[in-house]
């Protein structure tokens, strides 16, 4: 079901936009779904109202806006049914929106410009609104096909590398010398292959995720002190040392591997898909008790996720006296309430009671999708409210990585250079939650951190009664 909006006057007067979700935010806010221009449309409220499917009908929201919400003329005080050619209205004076429903098959984005309209500027996240919108999930696909194509290439010879190791260990005595120092000539020749390709991954990287950098940088390090040692026991003619450092290198080339495919994602749509769904925590369990974490929402009614031990404590033993929670691009706070704990994972459900609904996340609980050398994103709050913000609005913190190992209960991530953040949610390439962080292991300076399944949280919600949106 889809909703067609028609701006009648204003500053991006004869626009037409279509819209296939179920809420679409209206304002001047640069998060807004149908936006206003924030210094010309001043009638237009921040975050004026909004139009929300229900039970296969269009209604229309106020949202506490300024000036009010009038349909056809008439003030509006609570969800207000739309038909065919109604008309919204911003204020007395104010903007005119005209609601349609779109003719079938009509793409969502911007399809049409009345003749003779002045252009207007449009918002940001719609720079290409002459043509048809593509999903997160499609732009990722392609943009990771066009740039691993010479990523391909390397894997390939990192396969006939590792082949390469294991006829090593197949050939012992002088008589087969000859073969051996052939053999790791042709894997230190791949070996500088893969180097190269990762010193392109790392310029690529420099200045948007730096803590993915620095593991790059780290990793390709290893790899060269590797061809080093290598090259002096071939040199030294020790056999037994040359067998053990192949094997090294070979396994050292694969981390490499799975770090410069994690290079390659694009984790800017990722973030500017999810991170409004995404919000600080803070549980008070006393006076002067007060701590902060990761929360992100799931259903658009206010339903989030967090870890079981900030809302309940280590030991599970704790309530908490207040919750309150901040998303992200927002200085509003909303009191939150706990709906209930896993008593088998790190999980935790919380209930905002908000107007107007919340962005939300995807969660993708098909434990077969995900592999080892994965890439991945985290978004969230390490630093809580000592994190940068612009004015009051809270902005959030993000990390690349790689996935490490992959259990029934537990998904291990390394590569990403941060620390803490529990209850943040770990997006895959399509822009998924797949894992929800909550703890890390000592002594690797927030290299390696733990994540609960995505299907944990599924299992969570069922017990609770709570379906997924």
């Amino acid at each position: 079901m889809k909703a067609q909006l028609k701006i009648l006057t204003g500053t991006r007067a004869g626009y037409t936009e279509v819209f296939s979700k179920a809420y679409i935010g209206i304002g001047r806010h640069p998060a807004s779904d149908l936006r206003f221009d924030p210094e010309r449309d001043l009638d237009v409220s921040t975050r004026h109202a909004a139009i929300v499917a229900q039970r296969d009908r269009w209604y229309v929201r106020d949202l506490g806006s300024r000036n009010g919400t009038l349909v056809n003329g008439h003030r509006i005080t609570r969800d207000t049914n739309l038909s065919d050619t109604d008309q919204i209205r911003r204020g007395d004076e104010g903007t005119i929106v005209e609601f349609r429903p779109p003719p079938p098959g009509t793409p969502d984005g911007v399809v049409a410009r009345a003749a003779g309209a002045a252009p207007a500027t449009p918002a940001p996240a719609n720079k290409d609104s002459g043509r048809r919108r593509m999903s997160t999930t499609e732009r990722i696909r392609i943009e990771v096909g066009r740039q691993t194509k010479t990523l391909r290439t390397v894997t390939v010879g990192l396969f006939v590398s590792v082949i390469v190791v294991a006829a090593v260990f197949f050939y012992q005595g002088s008589r087969q010398a000859r073969e051996r120092e052939r053999e790791v000539a042709e894997l230190q020749a791949r070996t500088d292959s893969i180097l190269q390709a990762s010193e392109r991954a790392m310029e690529m990287l420099e200045g948007r995720v730096e803590g993915l950098a620095a593991a790059l940088g780290t990793s390709r390090r290893d790899v060269e002190d590797l061809q080093r040692q290598l090259a002096a026991a071939q040199h030294a003619g020790s056999a037994e040392e040359v067998d053990a450092l192949t094997q090294r290198l070979g396994n050292a080339n694969q981390a490499l591997q799975y770090q410069q495919a994690a290079a390659l994602v694009d984790y800017r749509a990722i973030v500017d898909r999810n991170q409004r769904a995404v919000a600080i925590i803070w549980v008070e369990f006393g006076p002067d008790e007060v701590f902060t974490a990761t929360a992100f929402a799931v259903r658009s009614d206010g339903t989030m996720l967090t870890n079981r031990h900030v809302v309940v404590g280590a030991g599970g033993d704790r309530r908490p006296t207040r919750m309150a929670v901040r998303f992200a691009d927002s200085r509003q706070n909303w009191r939150a309430t706990l709906l209930g704990v896993s008593a088998s994972a790190d999980l935790a459900l919380i209930k905002l009671d908000i107007r107007g609904g919340t962005p939300t996340v995807s969660l993708n609980s098909r434990s077969d999708t995900l592999r080892q050398g994965d890439p991945i994103a985290l978004i969230g709050f390490p630093l809580s409210t000592d994190l940068p913000m612009s004015g009051e609005y809270a902005r959030t913190s993000f990390w690349a990585g790689s996935v490490s190992k992959v259990l029934d209960d537990v998904i291990q991530v390394d590569g990403y250079g941060a620390q803490g953040a529990s209850g943040s949610p770990i997006f895959d390439r399509n822009g998924e939650v797949v894992g929800i962080l909550y703890g890390g292991q000592e002594g690797t300076g927030g290299r390696i951190v733990y994540a609960t399944p995505a299907g944990a949280a599924l299992e969570l919600m069922e017990s609770i009664g709570i379906r997924p949106e």
